[in-house]
């Protein structure tokens, strides 16, 4: 790319989204930069002044001068890893442990890299060949009885290709371009409208309400293929202690109706 708009373009490509919704992003009205790429003229210091803001992964001196990589060279090395094949057992495959802040609640902060903790071996039957894998901590409560706080995730990177691929009422680990991660059960509407449904199996829609996310707004799509927990809930007692309170009520619902007959009686 030989001009700072032309490079701007390549950010907004690389980042999947359209020049609009750039402008968005860096607090510029809309056709500020659309237009100044059409017509070939220059843009105002404070625009690039808040790409380089927004976009810190972006070298400054690739965007302004058209030196060297597009990306830092840290953050290439932060890039999520790969499978690692265990040298002493081919039978077995070695995925990363990360310490990514994936919230199954309102959401967190990721840090803006990941930080391999350990490893988790699984069968290599498990697992798809040629992808990227990470396990993750699942926080929060949003996702119960479903998912628990505490348990961990195995999710699969999706190409951008593959979104159109969601499933339905599938639970899915999605990233924003904020930096933020849900591990919410999905549904796809991007087709039809431009977005996703992200949803909480946790019955308290007044905290756990579902949100949308607009295609420009997702960075990453991972799939979530399996799922490990400690914790073995007793689905069982909490549907009995439902079905006693639910007697109770029913029982002190039946005694009002009994009091009240007896006082029309008594007034007969």
């Amino acid at each position: 790319m030989n001009t700072i708009l032309q490079r701007i373009e390549k950010i907004a490509i690389n980042e999947g989204i359209k020049i609009t919704a750039f402008e968005k992003s860096i607090g510029a009205s809309k056709g500020v930069l659309s237009r100044a790429i059409a017509n070939g003229t220059d843009i105002q210091s404070k625009w690039l002044q808040a790409i380089v803001e927004n976009y810190p992964r972006y070298s400054e001196e690739w965007l302004l001068a058209g030196r060297g990589s597009m990306l830092k060279e840290c953050v290439v090395k932060r890039e999520a890893p790969k499978i690692d094949i265990l040298a002493r057992n081919d039978d077995f495959v070695r995925i990363p442990i990360v310490d990514i802040s994936v919230a199954a609640g309102t959401g967190c902060y990721n840090p803006d890299y990941l930080e391999e903790v350990e490893c988790i071996s699984l069968p290599r039957t498990m697992i798809k060949d040629g992808h990227t894998y990470l396990c993750v901590r699942i926080k929060g409560q949003s996702m119960t009885p479903s998912l628990l706080d505490g348990g961990h995730l195995v999710i699969r990177l999706l190409d951008k290709t593959e979104w159109d691929g969601i499933r339905d009422n599938y639970v899915y680990v999605v990233s924003d371009n904020e930096g933020r991660a849900f591990v919410k059960r999905l549904k796809n509407r991007l087709h039809q409208h431009g977005f996703i449904v992200c949803m909480s199996d946790n019955v308290d829609k007044q905290n756990y309400g579902n949100f949308n996310l607009y295609e420009e707004e997702l960075n990453t799509v991972w799939f979530a293929e399996w799922y490990f927990t400690a914790k073995i809930p007793n689905i069982q007692e909490t549907y009995y202690r439902k079905q006693a309170e639910l007697e109770d009520k029913f029982e002190d619902l039946a005694q009002q109706v009994r009091q009240l007959t007896q006082a029309i009686n008594m007034h007969n």
